[in-house]
């Protein structure tokens, strides 16, 4: 039985933050290094990750890591930061129209509106300003998204867990408004 909420949320900058590196380079403190295909890259896992994760999933909802990367790519990563267990899914750019969008949906991501990389994420949603109209789409925006400040490592000033309330509160709007 499929849930009735789902987040989608944006993996680099968000839940993880990740480095792409030169061979053989040193993995800053607190990184930890990953080289696949002859890509080498330094991740870490955002310290409030974990928890955010598991609070929406004790809230039953679907979470799906919704990423402009690669999904194997995003799926290596996460694991590597200890979060892949906590996700549902995981739809990469390469998987583009394989999400299915629930009537109760947020987006938590690093970036937002007017962002080229923003506005792709909708579009892997079937959201775009074209095809829903701009007063829609600002609607949208409104009603569905939460904005996170981007996570480049080290310290964990603004962490995810402070989101939480408006998460379930977005989600709480969208069930009532059947």
């Amino acid at each position: 039985m499929k849930t009735k909420k789902t987040v989608f949320v944006d993996c680099n900058d968000t839940l993880i933050a990740v480095r792409h590196a030169n061979r053989g380079e040193e993995a800053p403190a607190g990184f930890k290094a990953i080289e696949r295909d002859g890509q080498y890259f330094h991740v870490m896992a955002r310290p409030s990750a974990a928890p955010f994760l598991s609070a929406l999933a004790q809230d039953d909802c679907e979470i799906v890591v919704l990423t402009g990367g690669s999904t194997r790519i995003q799926g290596l990563l996460l694991n590597l930061a200890r979060l892949g267990r906590l996700v549902t899914d995981i739809i990469g750019y390469d998987l583009r129209g394989a999400a299915e969008v629930p009537e109760n949906w947020v987006l938590v991501d690093d970036l937002q509106n007017g962002s080229i990389s923003f506005e792709e994420k909708l579009s892997m949603l079937g959201i775009t300003r074209k095809t829903v109209g701009e007063t829609k789409y600002v609607q949208v925006v409104k009603q569905h998204c939460v904005q996170c400040v981007a996570f480049k490592g080290g310290e964990d000033k603004d962490p995810l867990s402070g989101l939480l309330d408006t998460v379930r509160e977005k989600l709480g709007n969208t069930y009532q408004s059947k």
